[in-house]
C-alpha cells in the first residue's frame, strides 16, 4: 500500500527546486517528521512553500471524470475507486492531497495534471517527483 502527499508548490519555491526535487523532498520530509516542539516553525515554513488547492474545482473534476464509472464513490472530500485490482482513496485537504493506493500510478493522479507545480512524496518509501514529469513520461512509453 502506498501512501503519496500530494502538494502544490507555490511559484517561488518551483523556481528554486526545480531540478533539485530531492532537497524540496527533504524539507517535506522534516515537515512531515517535525516534532510538537518544532510543529509552529515546521506550518509556517509549509505555508511559504505551498498554494492551497480549490477544492470544490478538484471534487467537480474528479465527479464528472468519474461519474459513470461503477467502481466510484465519493463522500464528502474523499473519493474512492475500487474496481478489484486497483484499490485507492484520495482524501482532498485545503493545503494538501492524500492517496492511499495498492498500486504506484493510482487512477486519480491522471485527472490531477491539470493542477500546476504538484509534488508528490511517499515519506514511507522515500519516493518523490513531479506529477507532470512523471505522468508524461508514462504516457511516452
Amino acid at each position: 500500500m502506498r501512501t503519496y502527499y500530494l502538494f502544490k508548490i507555490n511559484d517561488t519555491f518551483l523556481n528554486l527546486y526545480n531540478n533539485k526535487e530531492i532537497y524540496l523532498y527533504k524539507m517535506f520530509e522534516q515537515i512531515y517528521r517535525s516534532s510538537k516542539n518544532n510543529i509552529d516553525i515546521s506550518y509556517r515554513l509549509f505555508k511559504q512553500m505551498i498554494n492551497t488547492y480549490d477544492r470544490a474545482k478538484i471534487n467537480y473534476l474528479l465527479e464528472n471524470s468519474y461519474m459513470y464509472h461503477r467502481y466510484y464513490k465519493k463522500i464528502n472530500n474523499n473519493h474512492y475507486y475500487d474496481d478489484g485490482n486497483e484499490k485507492t482513496k484520495l482524501m482532498l485537504y485545503n493545503t494538501y492531497i492524500k492517496i492511499k493506493a495498492n498500486s504506484n500510478m493510482p487512477c486519480f493522479l491522471n485527472e490531477l495534471l491539470n493542477e500546476n507545480n504538484i509534488f508528490v512524496c511517499d515519506f514511507k518509501n522515500k519516493d518523490y517527483f513531479w506529477l507532470n514529469k512523471v505522468m508524461r513520461r508514462a504516457c511516452i512509453k
